[in-house]
């Protein structure tokens, strides 16, 4: 019957197994008990031991960093072109070519008859997919390199200004004229009754009357109650009466 090995001594010397590597159950060793090598030494069977460091941003080598992608878009009337960049990037340095790329589309995005439908899609892009991705990175450490100036948000910038500012002002002017429609006062035609006297600023037939005192030069009409209206007569049109309308309102020509 095979009995169990005893537990070696910590202080004990520590004998090589297969291969060169520490036996079964020591550290560095094949077992449940192995501890792994440190990162670039070797570890069991010659193989490298250690866990694989996560790569840090490539511009200043601070972590944590996360693959984003960025786009500019630039509008030449007839042609366009999309620039693409894809890199590694912590937070800082990841808002400033967001920043950076995201602005110049803003002033060469519009140049084309295309790239006015283009260049919308772009920025959400940029802000839905990788502004969004480097701001829920926490802020960098362990820079090795001077990383980007991320500058001034992309809103607070002269291009974003000079672009948006127009839009805005669209935005608010639609609702405020409509408002301004809804309050405006309309007072519609003028009420007449039987020796007003008016002229009329339409082309006849049409009537656009407006109520002017008798013994003014500008009374062209007198409105009349008549069975019927004469040659030289027009007849009052509805609205422009007291009450329900009746027939016999004539609009009488002053001679």
């Amino acid at each position: 019957m095979t009995h169990p090995q005893p537990y070696p001594h910590p202080n004990a010397p520590q004998q090589q197994g297969p291969y060169g590597s520490p036996p079964y159950g020591q550290p560095g060793g094949p077992g449940p008990y192995a501890q792994p090598a440190p990162y670039g030494q070797p570890g069991p069977y010659g193989h490298p031991g250690g866990t694989v460091p996560r790569p840090g941003c490539e511009v200043c080598g601070a972590q944590p960093a996360t693959p984003v992608t960025v786009r500019s878009h630039q509008g030449m009337v007839v042609i366009m072109r999309t620039v693409t960049r894809r890199g590694v990037y912590c937070r800082t340095c990841g808002l400033a070519v967001y920043r950076q790329l995201t602005s110049s589309t803003l002033v060469t995005g519009w140049w084309g008859l295309l790239s006015l439908f283009v260049t919308p899609f772009v920025v959400l892009l940029n802000v839905l997919g990788a502004r969004a991705a480097l701001l829920r990175l926490p802020e960098p450490h362990g820079a090795v390199r001077p990383p980007l100036d991320p500058g001034r948000r992309v809103l607070h910038r002269a291009p974003a200004m000079l672009i948006l500012t127009p839009f805005a002002l669209v935005a608010l002017a639609i609702p405020t004229l409509m408002v301004v429609g809804l309050l405006a006062k309309d007072d519609g035609p003028v009420t007449l009754s039987v020796g007003d006297c008016v002229r009329n600023e339409a082309k006849w037939p049409e009537q656009q009357l407006e109520k002017v005192d008798c013994g003014s030069a500008q009374a062209e009409y007198r409105v009349t109650d008549r069975p019927s209206c004469g040659p030289t007569d027009y007849l009052l049109q509805a609205e422009y009466t007291v009450g329900s309308p009746r027939p016999g309102f004539c609009l009488n020509a002053r001679r």
